[in-house]
């Protein structure tokens, strides 16, 4: 009996880790308009996705007064509800379900998010502004023609970027946003020079103690 059970407990946890793997975003790009569209187009290793939706609005910093506190950039979830969101995995494309009827093909569900993660520009007019770091999240889930899922994954990244506004109309004692926009990046170098340099000290205090402590051997 325990062995029947340990034979059951790893095939269970093989079919996890084959239907929710995750890895790095690796390229791509995503876009949020003034009337409430957003879109994204991301890839990884063995996939590329489109996430795309026409209404995420309203948005809160639409029509700011200018000279203000750091308007709040917002962090934003949308799902790939319009064409042609999808997603081509290992050269095979999954569409996304648009709901109508009972899907007879393999279909897919995307899920993008983005979250400022650097400190918010303060906006003193019209212009464009630098979003120096998101961070973003990818998730989908792919499904046979019989509905059942075989395949799910969530991956991450870093993204900068900028937003753009512009006067609401002729007056100009008001801003509004009509879209920021951003592309993936690698990790960014900032974090990876902390580690360096953390790796440095880590010698150099290395050094520095065998140099005081002659006599010992370091294992």
């Amino acid at each position: 009996m325990k062995r029947f059970m340990r034979g059951v407990l790893v095939i269970w946890g093989a079919g996890l880790a084959y239907s929710a793997q995750g890895g790095t975003i690796t390229s791509g790009s995503f876009h949020v308009g003034v009337v409430g569209s957003g879109s994204a187009t991301v890839s990884g290793e063995n996939f590329t996705a489109t996430a795309l939706d026409t209404d995420l609005g309203p948005f809160i910093f639409s029509g700011l007064p200018p000279f203000q506190a750091p308007p709040i950039i917002p962090g934003l979830t949308w799902g790939g509800l319009d064409f042609p969101s999808g997603v081509l995995y290992n050269g095979v494309f999954f569409p996304v379900f648009d709901g109508g009827g009972t899907p007879h093909n393999p279909i897919s569900s995307v899920t993008f998010t983005e979250t400022l993660i650097s400190p918010k520009p303060i906006v003193t007019g019209p212009g464009t502004y630098s979003l120096d770091l998101f961070s973003v999240t990818l998730t989908f889930v792919l499904r046979d023609s019989s509905g059942t899922i075989f395949h799910s994954e969530t991956d991450t990244g870093f993204a900068t970027g900028s937003i753009t506004y512009t006067a609401c109309g002729p007056d100009t004692a008001f801003v509004c946003a009509p879209s920021f926009q951003a592309t993936i990046i690698p990790e960014p170098s900032t974090w990876s020079s902390i580690a360096s340099a953390a790796c440095c000290l880590g010698a150099l205090a290395g050094i520095r103690l065998r140099r005081q402590l002659p006599g010992r051997r370091f294992q």
